[in-house]
């Protein structure tokens, strides 16, 4: 199961560093690379180069390390093997979303000037839309998914939360992209972000502790 996205992720990573190394090259040793945007997509954090080339790539190598290790670390391995679809999509994204923030990173510092927060924001719809399209194919499992302590007692519970959170998840997604291809304002497409994973987590949260209340009075 982990075999395909493990070299996907290594494959991937490879092409960051290689960016980084490419970025290295082209700017002065004591620069100043932006590593962090305000909601208008103005710089307002900064690092040296090779720190900020590498934060990424690193973000995404313990990602990779973390994904792989988890079938050995679940109890339920079980259930995760019979969720594969779910995780290794789940597992792509996470890689590719890594890598094209990397890129908006560099491209920023080589003076391309991408429309940070467009880019960002159709970049988690897409996310959303990836992940939440398989959620409701997951099984009941201690380290991935939704668990609360409601999922995680009953099985129909948690198989209708993931398919609630996923078709939420998807409709989130879609509504972020179309936001950022229409050329929303930044504050627009923040409050959009911010609000709409607020209310899905608190939606699904509250979801789950509705349907075991259904099932506790019947």
């Amino acid at each position: 199961m982990i075999r395909h996205p493990l070299l996907m992720s290594l494959a991937l990573i490879g092409v960051m560093l290689a960016a980084s190394a490419f970025a290295l090259g082209q700017v002065p040793a004591d620069a100043q690379i932006a590593v962090h945007f305000d909601i208008n997509g103005r710089p307002d954090r900064f690092a040296a180069p090779w720190l900020a080339f590498l934060v990424l790539p690193g973000l995404a190598l313990a990602a990779t390390v973390l994904f792989a290790l988890l079938p050995r670390l679940e109890p339920l391995a079980a259930n995760l093997a019979r969720s594969g679809k779910a995780y290794v999509t789940t597992w792509h994204a996470v890689i590719l979303v890594l890598a094209a923030c990397h890129a908006l990173l560099v491209g920023n510092a080589l003076g391309l000037m991408p429309d940070v927060p467009r880019l960002t924001s159709a970049l988690l719809g897409l996310f959303l839309i990836a992940t939440g399209n398989v959620a409701g194919k997951t099984r009941p499992m201690q380290l991935f998914g939704i668990r609360t302590p409601w999922t995680l007692a009953d099985r129909n519970v948690w198989e209708k939360t993931h398919r609630f959170y996923g078709r939420a998840s998807v409709g989130l997604g879609f509504g972020l992209v179309a936001l950022a291809l229409a050329g929303a304002p930044p504050l627009v497409l923040a409050s959009a972000c911010l609000g709409g994973l607020a209310l899905l987590l608190a939606g699904s949260t509250g979801y789950s502790y509705w349907l075991s209340r259904q099932v506790a009075r019947s």
